[in-house]
């Protein structure tokens, strides 16, 4: 979900709409060291196009809106690795 903006450069026109749209995406993480891991992802989001203004009356103007979002990350533990618990069978 999110909220599409749009102006026209050349007049004062302007509008906004709140749209549902979906995302779709992929990613993975690995450990570095016991408490620092590195994670890549992707996201394909798409919120579909709407009707925000209209410059010449009768004619709308539509704003759509679809990304490609790249992410990368380092992340570190704070409280150390969880503790190897042995298993215990009965």
């Amino acid at each position: 979900m999110g909220e599409l903006h749009a102006w026209d450069a050349l007049t004062p026109a302007s509008g906004s709409a709140f749209r549902a749209g979906w995302t779709i995406g992929a990613g993975i993480e690995t450990v570095l060291a016991p408490n620092w891991t590195f994670k890549f992802e992707y996201l394909y989001m798409d919120l579909g196009s709407a009707h925000l203004f209209d410059i010449v009356p009768g004619i709308p103007e539509t704003v759509s809106f679809r990304d490609n979002i790249f992410r990368i990350g380092i992340n570190y533990r704070f409280w150390g690795p969880e503790p190897v618990r042995p298993l215990v069978t009965k």
